[in-house]
């Protein structure tokens, strides 16, 4: 990807795994007050079953959007990139209790 020329945006490099071990990269224009709910929604076709159709509240208050960024546990919809450096790698988190149960991921109501 080309970088942007207007040096408020950054590129961000999102690594997801790959489910084999490995580590997938996708490049994403970062937007103002990007969060990385909005990340997950711009790369949905791509992502692991775990971290697809997590997020219901979007205010941070129900953990259904609960991830791991570089490590560290958090709300994705509360999580803004300008917090975080360019590079961003992306895991599941611990959902709410019984939200795992409740998913169905072959509803696709968004995609």
């Amino acid at each position: 990807m080309n970088a942007p020329t207007d040096p408020t945006l950054r590129v961000l490099t999102v690594r997801l795994s790959d489910g084999a071990g490995g580590v997938c990269e996708h490049e994403l224009i970062e937007t103002q007050d990007m969060s990385v709910l909005t990340i997950l929604k711009q790369l949905r076709s791509v992502l692991p079953a775990a971290l697809r159709d997590a997020a219901l509240c979007h205010a941070g208050a129900c953990n259904t959007c609960g991830i791991v960024v570089d490590r560290q546990p958090g709300v994705a919809c509360s999580l803004f990139t300008r917090s975080i450096g360019p590079v961003i790698d992306i895991a599941p988190g611990e959902h709410a209790r019984g939200w795992d149960t409740l998913r169905d991921d072959t509803r696709k109501v968004h995609g």
